[in-house]
């Protein structure tokens, strides 16, 4: 007679349940009874889950005498290993865990630059608790590493705990954990929001008639900008099939369109040969960062004006790269975003502009605001925000600017009050 013919199992017979569900496999922590006649002992089981290194159930018993005994023994189990709910956890540390969880359930669905800052912000989890046991990790672990490590960079805090409790989220439906450690960590106190300096005519004037040496387009990109308030590596993500410059009947510029369907940016994979994260031509930044704007007639007639002064560098440079980009290179290759953002920077404090690049962004909502004839429905479009709270959340500065002109004729008003006689 077989060992398995030995075997009853009283907790899996269920004549009233289908075949296929009693011959179904019962999941972690359920455990069952059965009675071994061979050994005419009752049989208490429980199944914690799987060896991580070999690949073997890990099965826990106790015997009894009578089905009674079982019965409270498996209780017992249940209660004794309720904890431990996968044996991975211990041996499986955070930075093992979080690259798995990165590689498999959220690079798939990301794009490389995002992973590349997902990634810069683990490097710093790791070095504070990459070699905790996943198991054995807990609340005050992270807490500590966010306020001793992070204490001073805020964005980074806020990201680090973002990828922390998705990841142990995660874990818990893997059932890894119980309960997430990260699920209640608290952040450093948020600094003040950074002042928005408004670029004046003049800025703007200063900024396009810059002689660049390094981008001989430098002047229909600030252009560009200005027209459309688009992201960085949208900008610089525009080919030329992406925009329809209009002509009447006698051939005279009357207006255009551009479609922003594109943001460049640096691949999370470096090249073999060169070492250096290769561009990529990828989707917007959001849904509703994929738009059609229109552009006025007289930036339609630089641009063209543009494009044939590109033609002439074109034809003048060996190896040349036909990569159909709007504004690229002296060799024609695409323009790098956070080479262009350094060197913006550079420039700007060069002419004593305090006005970043995404505040050029901003500034085009501030003028939208300003000419009393769009919503804030309109400027969303216009920038492409996934939320009309972000657009609201850039009038911060502006709302301060009205307090400052209320307090202003407020005051004037009460000086005039005070000045009369009593």
């Amino acid at each position: 007679m077989t060992t398995q013919n030995n075997l009853i199992n009283l907790t899996n017979l269920n004549k009233n349940q289908p075949a296929a569900k009693r011959r179904g496999k019962r999941a972690d922590h359920e455990g069952s009874i059965y009675y071994w006649k061979a050994r005419k002992r009752w049989v208490s089981s429980i199944r914690l889950g799987y060896n991580p290194q070999t690949g073997k159930e890990v099965r826990k018993k106790k015997y009894s005498r009578t089905q009674q005994e079982a019965l409270s023994a498996l209780e017992e189990l249940k209660v004794k290993y309720a904890a431990i709910t996968n044996l991975e956890a211990d041996s499986l540390t955070v930075q093992e865990w979080m690259e798995k969880w990165l590689l498999v359930y959220v690079a798939p669905r990301i794009r490389d630059n995002t992973l590349v800052c997902y990634r810069t912000v683990m490097k710093h989890i790791f070095r504070a608790v990459g070699n905790i046991k996943l198991g054995r990790l807990t609340e005050f672990d992270l807490q500590q590493f966010i306020w001793r490590d992070l204490g001073n960079k805020y964005r980074t805090a806020q990201m680090a705990r973002t990828l922390l409790k998705s990841a142990m989220k995660k874990a818990i439906k893997c059932r890894l954990l119980n309960q997430s450690p990260a699920a209640d960590l608290e952040l450093p106190k948020k600094p003040p929001k950074r002042q928005f300096h408004k670029p004046s005519a003049e800025d703007w004037q200063k900024l396009v008639d810059f002689p660049s040496s390094l981008y001989y387009c430098w002047r229909w990109i600030i252009l560009t900008e200005y027209v459309t308030g688009t992201r960085m590596s949208e900008l610089l993500a525009l080919r030329w099939e992406d925009i329809d410059i209009q002509r009447d009947e006698q051939g005279k510029i009357v207006g255009g369109s551009v479609h922003i369907q594109h943001a460049l940016y640096r691949g999370d994979k470096k090249d073999p040969e060169t070492g250096k994260r290769p561009l990529k031509l990828g989707t917007t930044k959001t849904q509703q960062g994929d738009r059609h704007l229109s552009l006025p007639a007289d930036f339609c007639a630089e641009l063209d004006h543009y494009r044939r002064k590109q033609l002439i560098q074109r034809m003048k440079t060996q190896g040349w790269q036909d990569t159909g980009f709007v504004f690229t290179k002296l060799d024609g290759n695409p323009i790098n975003p956070q080479y262009f953002s350094d060197y913006y920077r550079y420039t700007r404090k060069r002419l004593g502009i305090a006005t970043t690049f995404h505040m050029l962004r901003h500034d085009m909502a501030s003028r939208m605001k300003s000419a009393n004839i769009f919503d804030l429905k309109d400027i969303q479009t216009q920038l492409g925000h996934s939320s009309i709270k972000i657009t609201m959340d850039i009038y911060t500065h502006m709302e301060l600017e009205q307090k400052k002109k209320v307090s202003s004729w407020l005051e004037g008003g009460v000086s005039e009050l005070l000045a009369k006689p009593m």
